[in-house]
């Protein structure tokens, strides 16, 4: 019928149809009739027969031959009646080459070296020098970044931003260390079930997580978790094999022999990773993941386990000496003590204004309420006596009132205030200009993160110290300690001054003032830096304590008093807090994972919700089974991949690299090698490169 076909005259019966434009010629004609004769058999689409090396034609004549590949280049421009082309000159040759193999040109200066370096193996060096190159693996690595569908968000509408640039960096440097290719597709396809993978062996499997993740509202994550399978089924097979996979996800493929059903098979052997193919919430990256810190990161995390070994010696060496400093430190705390008043004393303001116009009534408790007009940025002034003595510190206390919105502490709409800034001013009779000590510490018992009160010492008038007024409606301390004690003379007075220059409106709203004339390790937001109970043990002769006095005193001098033990269990417990968070600013990256097995089926039309027979992991049939020993999972499918049996990876690679030197490759479709892929232009190249790459 195929011959009869051929050749009718009759157009309704022609083949070609002569409406197609094409025809066979006689030649061709003729063989198809030898073919019929010899008994019409057939080998199948010649991909799908694993390559065998042809030798190598055999020339003579006047042609330069450098390499095998010449050969079959050259006899086959013989067949065609063709000649080579002359050689390019220097400046071509390492132009080209240059921009091949780093994606740049060439330097003048390397241009005139080559140009003038007459070695017989000038252009090999070359070659090596390029190959060294970091560029080399940056160039190398575009196109397999393009198959793997790699970028740096993560699609759809949303388009957030990801971290997979460990996985390129991974590409790039398995090119600069020329990883062999069996190791680059075994670790990608699975390196995280490799005996002992390393970080480095399960960051190669993000190949498999460059998929897009969808955070649209009302999705179904099933759906995309089924969708993230079937995109790496397809990715692998594109671009291991050359493969349409993707033809078969909802029947059989309408020209390869791949069935639906073994297109689920192969999805088996990718269903079992615990992820759901959806964003996870705010979070760039989603399950599962590793941190993967830089080598500067990798380098302190080192450094620091060091650090913290050398820092528990000196803790453990100042411990010695704990007896002897409690006992040093016991008669000035004694001494300290007979001093000790009260701490804080609160202030009764002469003169209390709002330099903005808002009115200040003082209340019984002792506190000021502001109401009125609400500035923008308003400014308290309090003027006070002051006892002769000392200064030491100022504390300044925010209260809640039902009369502030939100019935909170500030007089902004949320119940928000933003103190920035906090003079004092001491001017007296006996002073020839007023004394302006300066804060040298600021402590609150809360601030709202990002407004921290140690704002209020800074130079930067747009930050301050805020309390998340319209959530937490509490009081709120804190006290300003000075850089040295301040000598008050006999009738000074005090002025006090809170700015607020942050935002607008966001005034403190009912406050009040007290100061301190203790030394500052003795106090707290409080008063006395201390319970009763450590006077009543410091007073006892030291033979009278009871053991657990003696452990009570101890520890609050641990915990309390600045000494040797002190600083070192400080340094100790700074060093485990950075090392504990250190991996916290480690970047991360998408990987594959092992979960527990799932159960796969055929899905019907490819539709998520529409499952079929059940499958289990498994080959096309007419490909190599899996080779002896590997297991039926992703490492078995990547020893597969890359056994010498298999007819499809070696040619796929191959013929990309001609593709990407030459700009068409052997095989003109380079993305399909299956049943309609164009005939390879030089097969018996293309085979012999095949098994030299697999060599």
């Amino acid at each position: 019928e195929l011959l009869v076909r051929l050749l009718s005259t009759d157009p309704a019966e022609k083949m070609p149809p002569p409406s197609s434009g094409k025809s066979l010629s006689l030649t061709q004609i003729d063989l198809v009739r030898r073919w019929i004769v010899e008994g019409a058999s057939t080998s199948g689409h010649w991909a799908f027969a694993a390559p065998v090396r042809p030798a190598v034609p055999e020339l003579s004549g006047p042609t330069v031959l450098r390499n095998p590949v010449d050969h079959f280049i050259v006899e086959r421009l013989a067949r065609e009646g063709l000649s080579q082309s002359p050689e390019a000159d220097r400046p071509t040759l390492i132009r080209r080459v240059t921009l091949d193999l780093t994606g740049l040109p060439p330097t003048p200066q390397e241009v005139d070296a080559f140009q003038h370096d007459s070695a017989a193996d000038a252009y090999d060096r070359l070659v090596d020098r390029l190959l060294g190159s970091t560029r080399y693996g940056e160039q190398m690595a575009q196109a397999w970044l393009d198959i793997a569908r790699y970028a740096d968000s993560n699609g759809f509408q949303i388009d957030s931003s990801r971290q997979m640039w460990p996985w390129r960096d991974w590409v790039i440097d398995a090119y600069n260390r020329n990883l062999p290719f069996d190791q680059f597709t075994i670790e990608q396809l699975a390196g995280d079930l490799l005996p002992d993978a390393t970080v480095s062996q399960r960051v190669a499997t993000g190949f498999n997580r460059n998929h897009r993740l969808n955070g649209e509202g009302g999705l179904i994550a099933e759906e995309w978790r089924i969708e993230t399978v079937i995109d790496r089924v397809e990715t692998t097979g594109l671009g291991w094999l050359g493969l349409t996979f993707n033809c078969c996800r909802c029947h059989d493929h309408k020209y390869d022999p791949i069935t639906q059903q073994e297109f689920y098979r192969i999805f088996a052997f990718f269903n079992n990773v615990p992820e759901s193919g959806t964003l996870q919430g705010e979070s760039r990256n989603t399950d599962p993941v590793i941190p993967v810190p830089s080598p500067q990161q990798q380098s302190r995390l080192s450094q620091l386990e060091g650090e913290i070994r050398e820092a528990e010696t000196r803790a453990a060496e100042a411990e010695q000496r704990l007896p002897e400093l409690v006992a040093d430190w016991e008669p000035e705390f004694r001494r300290q003590l007979a001093k000790l008043t009260e701490s804080w004393h609160l202030l009764e303001p002469t003169s209390v204004k709002s330099l903005g116009g808002a009115t200040l009534t003082r209340q019984p408790d002792r506190t000021w309420l502001a109401s009125g007009v609400n500035p923008a940025r308003d400014t308290y002034e309090l003027v006070t006596p002051l006892e002769p003595g000392f200064l030491t510190g100022l504390r300044l206390e925010a209260l809640p009132d039902p009369s502030l919105p939100n019935q909170s502490v500030g007089r902004y709409p949320n119940g928000n205030y933003v103190l920035t800034r906090v003079e004092v001013e001491i001017i007296s009779p006996s002073l020839t200009e007023p004394l302006r000590p300066k804060f040298g510490k600021a402590i609150a018992d809360y601030s709202q993160s990002g407004w921290e009160i140690g704002n209020v010492l800074g130079a930067d008038r747009s930050k301050g110290w805020a309390v998340d007024g319209p959530t937490k409606r509490e009081p709120r301390k804190a006290m300003f300690l000075m850089e040295a004690a301040v000598e008050v003379p006999v009738d000074a007075v005090l002025t006090v001054r809170l700015f607020h220059e942050a935002l607008d409106q966001h005034n403190i709203g009912r406050f009040r003032l007290a100061v301190t004339a203790q030394a500052p390790s003795m106090i707290t937001l409080d008063g006395a830096d201390f319970p009763e109970s450590i006077r009543t043990i410091v007073m006892l002769d030291p033979a009278q304590r009871s053991p657990a006095q003696r452990e009570e005193l101890v520890a609050y001098f641990r915990g309390s008093v600045d000494s040797p033990v002190r600083r070192a269990d400080a340094i100790v417990a700074r060093l485990k807090r950075e090392l504990q968070d250190l991996p916290g600013t480690f970047p991360t990256v998408m990987v594959m994972q092992e979960g527990m097995p799932r159960e796969t089926k055929v899905l019907i039309r490819g539709q998520y919700d529409k499952p079929g027979e059940v499958v289990t992991a498994g080959l096309p049939a007419v490909l190599p089974p899996l080779p002896a020993g590997a297991p039926m999972n992703r490492l078995g499918l990547a020893r597969w991949i890359v056994d010498p049996s298999h007819p499809l990876t070696s040619r796929v690679w191959v013929n990309r690299a001609w593709e990407r030197f030459f700009g068409t490759g052997l095989v003109k479709t380079s993305e399909n090698l299956g049943s309609q892929a164009e005939f390879p232009s030089h097969p018996e190249l293309l085979d012999w490169l095949a098994c030299e790459f697999m060599d």
